[in-house]
């Protein structure tokens, strides 16, 4: 197994093992399972707690409040709106949906969390 490649078969074969009633099987076990990894170029952070995928890419400025909302809620699992905000643009989208149209106030509200969403697709400086 060359670097930069992980056997996740091995390292579930090897962690299966630290459940032995033989210290020096599951001593081995371990020690081998942290040599395939770093072998790999990861850390166990990286095979235990893997990078979240990338949150959508932006869209250019649109004037469809509608799909504004849908693509607001693409976000609503990564941790970058809130409850309250997730429910503000599940309602609008709904709203929109039926033919409606936005107060002034839910048509700002609703710039806002797309800057927002925007803003968290940015890389940090």
């Amino acid at each position: 197994m060359s670097p930069g490649q992980l056997d996740r078969e091995r390292l579930v074969k090897l962690c299966g093992m630290f459940g032995s009633d033989h210290d020096g099987e599951r001593a081995n076990a371990a020690a081998a399972a942290d040599k395939l990894i770093r072998h790999s170029g990861m850390r166990w952070g990286d095979v235990i707690n893997p990078a979240l995928p990338l949150p959508p890419e932006p869209q250019t400025e649109t004037d469809d409040p509608f799909r504004d909302c849908d693509w607001c809620l693409d976000f609503r699992d990564s941790g970058v709106l809130t409850k309250w905000e997730v429910d503000f643009l599940r309602s609008v989208g709904i709203r929109l949906a039926r033919g409606g149209s936005l107060s002034d106030k839910q048509s700002r509200v609703l710039a806002r969390l797309v800057e927002k969403c925007r803003r968290a697709t940015r890389p940090a400086a």
